[in-house]
């Protein structure tokens, strides 16, 4: 399969191995909610490396096309939270353009710069001075009994938390970022990034939090959807190595780039077509619980804890009443007519309407 490569993957779990072979997406969801019940439901998912195309968008990172995908999907005053690796300027300056803000983590070596104020009349040689002194952020930490404390929900439960807010200089001379240096009772010190200065440190610390409601909607979207288990195989395509790297169009010819495009094409509706079953089972989880509950012919020894069914569940509840759905169908919908092709495709065929 054409964008498969070596990758590399850091986590705290031993059981996972560092290097695996497989495609990189990159994927941003909309956060839905419901009381306590949370969901990050995929909106878009898009193959973002293993293939170097050819063209202006060979020159992007993998930072640049997550600001791309931000920028079109997001509307003016929305938040992203993202991962420690997209935390730059690359994500800030376009945000700011288009009036969107980051909430992320960033590296504990962090260096910020402090504000610069210019004395007006005097003018050395050479270019005006913007930046502030450095400052290493690691060096703010302070004492556990010198810092703000608030009880917040991290991960579904509520935690300790001590920090300490700061607004620096970071990307940019002109506008100011806000810095959240946060330490757990375990002793363990992360500093988070919002480039919305007018937020608590309360909420920017809860707003991290939420983003490991991703990580779980991937796992759902594997174990539950299948939602990865293509095999799209390219049969011109040469035997890989045991860890590829990226795939050059540019050393092939016009047929067998139009055939990766293909591939690609077919890898992502693949996905995204999943991606929007899941959505639509978090949908009528928060929306239609009572429904879900009542035709649920199961029982389960544990619950989810905010009282709302999950994926799973509401799952289960559809498969049960798929005959009774299927029955009660109206002979005017299309779901009859597509039944109908899989028997008499020319037929049915005929008999579906034409839209312009």
């Amino acid at each position: 399969m054409p964008g498969v490569k070596g990758l590399h993957q850091e986590s705290e779990d031993v059981s996972k191995p560092e290097w695996i072979r497989g495609h990189y997406f990159s994927a941003l969801s909309l956060l839905l909610c419901s009381g306590k019940a949370l969901f990050a439901t995929p909106i878009v998912l898009k193959l973002h490396d293993g293939i170097e195309t050819i063209g202006p968008n060979n020159a992007l990172t993998l930072v640049d096309k997550m600001a791309v995908i931000c920028v079109r999907f997001m509307t003016t005053g929305s938040y992203a939270i993202l991962d420690a690796y997209y935390a730059s300027a690359k994500i800030l300056q376009p945000f700011r353009a288009n009036g969107l803000h980051l909430i992320s983590r960033v590296s504990i070596s962090t260096v910020a710069r402090a504000r610069f104020d210019v004395t007006r009349g005097i003018r050395g040689r050479g270019r005006p001075r913007k930046w502030g002194s450095p400052i290493k952020l690691r060096e703010l930490f302070a004492p556990l009994d010198q810092c703000h404390r608030a009880q917040v929900w991290l991960y579904g439960e509520r935690q300790l938390v001590y920090y300490q807010p700061f607004q620096f200089h970071w990307d940019s001379a002109e506008a100011l970022v806000l810095f959240v240096l946060v330490q757990l009772p375990n002793g363990k010190q992360i500093i988070l990034l919002s480039s919305d200065t007018t937020l608590t440190g309360v909420q920017v610390i809860e707003a991290y939090g939420w983003r490991f409601k991703i990580e779980v909607s991937f796992r759902t979207l594997v174990h539950l959807l299948g939602g990865f288990d293509y095999r799209f195989w390219l049969q011109s395509m040469t035997k890989i190595s045991h860890w590829p790297k990226n795939l050059v169009l540019a050393d092939f010819d016009e047929t067998f780039q139009a055939q990766v495009a293909t591939k690609v094409e077919a890898f992502e509706r693949f996905v995204n077509l999943n991606a929007i079953a899941l959505g639509l089972l978090q949908v009528i989880a928060l929306e239609q619980p009572n429904i879900v509950w009542t035709h649920f012919p199961r029982w389960f020894r544990t619950l989810p804890k905010h009282g709302l069914p999950s994926e799973q569940i509401v799952r289960i509840a559809l498969q049960h009443l798929q005959p009774t759905v299927l029955s009660n169908c109206r002979p005017s919908l299309l779901l009859a007519k597509f039944l109908a092709a899989k028997f008499n495709p020319s037929e049915a065929r005929e008999e579906l309407p034409v839209v312009a």
